[in-house]
């Protein structure tokens, strides 16, 4: 019987967690439907309900540092678990396997849009991912909420605030913030000590304005990446700033396509630059635009989790990240409000939501891929009811 040496034990054992790792971010990047609370709701069930790689309190804190800081949150999220499992070369692996498969879902999308002018009729599939999508969402906030909160009448309360003023319209980023700047200052209070709160910053926008070429394609959406926060909205606006009106490479009407097949694909909304990209120069400057546009989470995900390393360690800061993780689940629960309504405008969205809803509580180490696709083959039926 042959001895294997100590490295090449370690090395086996490294090899297993980045291929856990792959498969496990492959599989998310593919069933990531419901914006920014459905994949936080797919990630937090297999990251830490299934595969327990880091707790429920570590994943809110990088969820709540997420929303204060430039790129696509739920990347950012992954990409800081794949680093607890597998170092540094861990962070990367999710990174990458995470964004693959809506890069090549919108690469296939792009193709058939250039050739027949139209995007692949998906719709009746896509109906029932919204509803059970929906009661992930839920069952996530009722989770996260009872672990959070704690009877913490201070966050209860802060976490109340927070959903309000989302509700009303308020900008998430600066609610977010201050939610973690309030209870930081409620609690340097019951001490009647001097308080020191809050800090922000703005990037400040570079203008490219050049013809075509994929090193040019690539700044523009290095620049799109490196000081993105907020919604698809505010995607929109800068690629229209960049590809429509300063370059002209696409339509008005061709990147409202764009946005649309980075809605209906599962993945972070930021894939519509690979479609986007596709258009302007195929194959090669969909990649090139994937790229530029997820490179910059990258090296911010590195600053994350080493500035969570340090501020979990510290009493101030982790009274910060509390009342950012409080103001994050009423973020959540905003979104999952939202979905809620327009997944219950018709019968057969309200039954597809019932059913998923039963099956996320009397089978709560059910997979989520399992509730995807029974919303998916569900509405498909029911639409031909």
């Amino acid at each position: 019987m042959t001895l294997q040496s100590p490295e090449n034990i370690v090395e086996e054992s490294k090899a297993k967690k980045l291929k856990e790792i792959a498969l496990s971010c492959l599989k998310l990047g593919t069933i990531g439907f419901g914006g920014i609370a459905g994949m936080v709701a797919t990630i937090e069930n297999e990251m830490v309900v299934r595969r327990k790689w880091i707790d429920h309190q570590h994943f809110m804190d990088v969820l709540s540092a997420s929303y204060i800081i430039p790129g696509p949150n739920a990347v950012e999220v992954v990409m800081h678990c794949g680093k607890e499992r597998g170092g540094r070369l861990g962070l990367v692996v999710a990174g990458m396997c995470y964004i693959l498969p809506a890069m090549l879902i919108c690469l296939v999308f792009g193709y058939f849009y250039q050739r027949y002018s139209s995007l692949p009729d998906v719709q009746d599939f896509i109906f029932g991912i919204r509803p059970a999508t929906t009661a992930l969402v839920i069952g996530t906030v009722f989770r996260l909420s009872g672990k959070t909160l704690k009877n913490n009448t201070t966050l209860i309360v802060l976490c109340l605030l927070i959903f309000a003023g989302s509700l009303y319209g308020m900008n998430e980023v600066l609610l977010i913030i201050a939610a973690g700047a309030l209870n930081y200052i409620t609690y340097r209070a019951k001490d009647k000590l001097p308080v020191l709160a809050g800090l922000f910053f703005s990037p400040l926008l570079l203008q490219i304005n050049t013809r075509f070429s994929d090193s040019r394609l690539f700044l523009i959406f290095l620049k799109i990446g490196a000081v993105l926060y907020g919604s698809g909205y505010v995607l929109f606006a800068y690629m229209d700033e960049s590809l429509v009106r300063n370059n002209h490479w696409l339509t008005r009407q061709q990147l409202m396509d764009a946005i649309a097949v980075g809605q209906i694909t599962p993945g972070p909304i930021l894939s519509s630059a690979t479609f986007a990209g596709y258009l302007i120069g195929g194959t090669m400057g969909g990649v090139t635009a994937t790229v530029g546009i997820f490179l910059p989470s990258f090296f911010i995900s590195f600053f994350l989790h080493r500035l969570l390393s340090s501020a979990r360690k510290s009493q101030e800061l982790r009274i910060f990240l509390d009342g950012l993780s409080a103001a994050s689940i009423s973020i959540i629960a905003v979104v999952g409000l939202h979905l809620f309504t327009s997944s219950v405008q018709q019968w057969q969205g309200a039954v597809i939501l019932a059913v998923c809803l039963a099956l996320m509580l009397f089978a709560k180490r059910l997979n989520t891929v399992v509730i995807i696709l029974t919303g998916s083959i569900g509405g498909f039926l029911l639409l031909r009811i």
